[in-house]
């Protein structure tokens, strides 16, 4: 029985794909801190936590609805190797989200009708937005780019952090459409992807512009005094993996695989690069 709950304890942890979301907490933590907010802020914590439970919420509540398409594409994530059952996914998902909008209560009112729209969008994407091709990647990034705007909101500042979103928002619409490069085969048989409309190759341009875009906002929060030399000095070296990235991509598609994985890294050291602004 221990062993069984062990297995299904691990199973959830795995769900929540919790890498994702502490990049999600770090950006709503130093979208609160541009914003004025000081290094420790009960609204910005409060904050963290609700982005934690829905970014958390999110990952299992993809999952249930992905249970199909991730035999083939993903074999391994809980539900597909039987670890975890759709229904009790699902349920999971939804005491994350629930756990969410009560706290995001005690933040302010604005706060709370996000986290509701967020939810709802969430909720769109699965049943909709997803199989619309590129408007599906648009809804997942401007999500997961919110963070950043969503700390600013917390500590009554929401203006201040927006230049971070929108160079966020490039950077994971781009991942997010070679990550639809890397699932096509799986895809296929539910989705409509942006890959599926008008081939892996232009796919992989449209992905490789997004990223530049990323890249020429990316020395703009030095520049506009709002991050310091810290940031411009890591930033930088975020620029040249995005570069390496763009590279392999074009050069052989095969290469989206490590793509998404390294794209995935470049954002945790722009995480770093900011935190390094924000102190230097």
């Amino acid at each position: 029985m221990t062993s069984i709950i062990h297995v299904k304890s691990l199973a959830l942890c795995e769900a929540m794909r919790p890498f994702t979301s502490i990049l999600a907490i770090a950006g709503t933590y130093i979208g609160g801190i541009v914003a004025g907010a000081p290094f420790f802020s009960i609204p910005l914590i409060l904050a963290m936590v609700v982005v934690f439970f829905v970014g958390a919420g999110g990952m299992p509540f993809n999952d249930y609805f992905d249970r199909e398409v991730d035999i083939i594409s993903h074999p391994n994530r809980p539900i597909p190797s039987k670890r975890l059952s759709p229904k009790g996914t699902l349920y999971f998902s939804i005491l994350l989200f629930s756990l969410a909008v009560f706290i995001s209560i005690f933040i302010n009112l604005l706060c709370f009708v996000i986290v509701l729209s967020a939810i709802g969008f969430l909720y769109c994407y699965e049943t909709f937005f997803k199989n619309q091709g590129f408007i599906g990647n648009i809804v997942v990034a401007f999500l997961s780019s919110m963070s950043f705007t969503f700390g600013g909101i917390a500590v009554g500042n929401p203006f201040a952090s927006l230049l971070l979103s929108v160079l966020t928002f490039f950077l994971f619409t781009g991942r997010e459409i070679l990550k639809d490069v890397q699932d096509v085969k799986g895809d296929i048989l539910t989705r409509n992807t942006l890959p599926m409309k008008i081939g892996e190759k232009k796919a992989v341009l449209v992905a490789s512009i997004l990223l530049i875009a990323a890249i020429l906002l990316s020395p703009l929060p030095f520049f506009l005094h709002q991050l310091g030399i810290g940031y411009l000095t890591i930033i930088t070296v975020v620029d040249v993996l995005i570069i390496y990235i763009i590279k392999q991509n074009l050069k052989d598609l095969r290469n989206t695989d490590q793509s998404v994985s390294l794209t995935r890294i470049a954002a945790a050291i722009g995480i770093i690069a900011i935190i390094l602004g924000v102190v230097m």
